[in-house]
C-alpha cells in the first residue's frame, strides 16, 4: 500500500486467534472456528489458499464448515503470540464421511511436520465421533503421499498396540466437552478390519490399500493375515 492512512483503514481490530483452542502443545495451538460464526475470517482463509492450493473452489458457502486454525506460538517479546501456520477445514455433516475437506500449510511452515499434525488430529476429532473418516477426493499428488505416510505410520503402530498419536490429550478436553467416553480398548488383540479403522478411525478402503502397500497382507490356511516383518518396521 502506498500510504499509511490506506493501510490503518484496513488494519483488523477484531480479536486474534478466533474460535476456541482445542489442542495445545509446546509450540503450537489449534483453534476451532464455526464458518458461520466467523464467516468473513473463514472465507479469507479460502481466498489465501487459492493463491497455494489448484483445486480450492469453495469460499462463499463456508457456513456447512468448520476451521481447525494451526497457529505456531512466536518466541519473540514483542508483537503477536502467534503466527498463522496453516489449517485444514471439515464439513459439518458429510455424507461421504469426509473428516478434511481442505488444507492448506504456508510456504515457511512446510517441512516442519505440521502437515501431518494437522492429519493427525483430523482423525483424533473422527475417532471422537465413534467412526471412520477421510479426505475429500481427489487428492493433489502432494496430498497423497501425506496422506500416505499418515496412514502408514499410523496402521503399523496400531497393530504393534502403540498410542500413534502426538495429539492424544486432545481426546480428553473434546470427549469432555462433546460427552463421548474414549474407551478404544487399544490393547486388545484386533480381529477384524473394522476394528482396525475403528481404532485408527481410517476408513475400511484407505485401510486395505495401506496394508497392501506395505505388503502386509498374506494368505495363509485358507485366509486373509496380516503379516508384519522387521523390515517393514524399519521402511516405515
Amino acid at each position: 500500500m502506498r500510504y499509511r492512512h490506506t493501510l490503518e483503514d484496513h488494519r483488523c481490530t477484531d480479536p486474534f486467534p478466533r474460535g476456541r483452542p482445542i489442542y495445545e502443545d509446546a509450540s503450537t495451538v489449534l483453534h476451532e472456528v464455526d464458518g458461520k460464526e466467523h464467516a468473513l475470517y473463514c472465507q479469507n482463509m479460502c481466498l489465501l489458499s487459492k493463491l497455494f492450493l489448484d483445486q480450492k473452489t469453495i469460499y462463499y458457502d463456508i457456513g456447512n464448515f468448520l476451521f481447525y486454525v494451526l497457529l505456531v506460538k512466536s518466541t519473540e517479546s514483542n508483537g503477536s503470540p502467534y503466527s498463522f501456520a496453516g489449517y485444514f477445514s471439515k464439513e459439518k455433516t458429510s455424507v461421504d464421511r469426509n473428516n478434511l475437506a481442505c488444507i492448506l500449510v504456508l510456504p515457511p511452515y512446510r517441512g516442519q511436520s505440521y502437515g501431518q499434525l494437522l492429519i493427525e488430529i483430523s482423525y483424533e476429532l473422527t475417532k471422537i465421533e465413534h467412526t471412520t473418516g477421510g479426505p475429500e477426493q481427489p487428492l493433489s499428488s502432494q496430498g497423497f503421499h501425506s496422506y500416505r505416510s499418515y496412514w502408514r505410520r499410523a496402521i503399523v503402530q496400531t497393530l504393534l498396540g502403540e498410542s500413534i498419536s502426538a495429539a492424544t490429550h486432545i481426546l480428553h478436553n473434546e470427549c469432555a466437552l462433546r460427552g463421548h467416553s474414549h474407551d478404544w480398548e487399544r490393547n486388545q488383540r484386533i480381529f477384524s478390519l473394522s476394528r482396525l479403522a475403528l481404532l485408527t478411525g481410517i476408513r475400511i478402503e484407505d485401510v486395505l490399500f495401506t496394508l497392501d502397500d506395505l505388503g502386509l497382507l498374506e494368505f495363509w490356511l485358507g485366509r486373509h493375515i496380516v503379516c508384519i516383518a522387521d523390515e517393514t518396521l524399519h521402511r516405515v
